[in-house]
Order: C-alpha cells, then sequence, then structure tokens
C-alpha cells in the first residue's frame, strides 16, 4: 500500500470547473442570449403593431415618430381638506405649521394645516 499514488486529490471530481474555458463557454451562450432579445424585440415592434399607432409609452420611452403622444396639461392640484374621521400623524418635517393626515378607512395620507392647539 505504500506504494500507491494518486494522480489527483480524493473528492477533486465533485468540485465545479472555474478554469478558463468555463467561462468562455458561458459569456459566450450570454451574449446569443441577448442578441435574440434584442431581435425578438425588434420584430415585435416592426411587424405586430398591424398598421395601429402604437401605444404612447413607445414614444415617451423609444422616441418612435409613429406613437401616439398625449398632450401634456398644466393645471394646479386642489389643496387636500381635512374631513371628519381623518387622524393626525404628526407634523410635517419640511413644511412648517403643517401636518401629516391620514384619511378616514384609507391608507392616503395627505399634509394639510394643523389643528388649533396641536403640539407634539
Amino acid at each position: 500500500m505504500a506504494g500507491l499514488r494518486f494522480s489527483r486529490r480524493p473528492g477533486a471530481d465533485s468540485r465545479p470547473d472555474h478554469g478558463r474555458r468555463a467561462g468562455r463557454v458561458r459569456h459566450r451562450h450570454g451574449g446569443a442570449v441577448a442578441a435574440s432579445l434584442v431581435l425578438v424585440t425588434l420584430a415585435v415592434l416592426s411587424g405586430c403593431t398591424g398598421g395601429a399607432p402604437l401605444p404612447p409609452v413607445f414614444n415617451a420611452v423609444f422616441g418612435l415618430e409613429d406613437a401616439e403622444s398625449v398632450p401634456f396639461r398644466s393645471g394646479k392640484l386642489p389643496e387636500p381638506v381635512v374631513e371628519p374621521g381623518d387622524r393626525v400623524l404628526g407634523l410635517a418635517a419640511n413644511a412648517p405649521g403643517q401636518c401629516i393626515y391620514l384619511r378616514a378607512n384609507r391608507s392616503h395620507r395627505f399634509i394639510a394645516n394643523c389643528p388649533e392647539g396641536y403640539d407634539v
């Protein structure tokens, strides 16, 4: 038994191959998958619309000229009004004299003037 020699460590076959070849194969397949996804996306965008206009998101995100566009509207949101049942959560950190409220029976929060005599 003293003359036996192992050509490699026992249990070496159970380890994954982290050599140069494994890295190249993995990288080559990743590029092929990415290229396939790009080609499929372009095919869908170019041929599957059937002449109908694309949704507005395509114009906003990709800058496609044949997509619909929604004009910007300017205006002002109405000031929130405290209703019966709304609960004061605390003072607003970035708006002095204003409190954060929780709308009754909902998870909607809003900022409005603090009630008379409110102090934390």
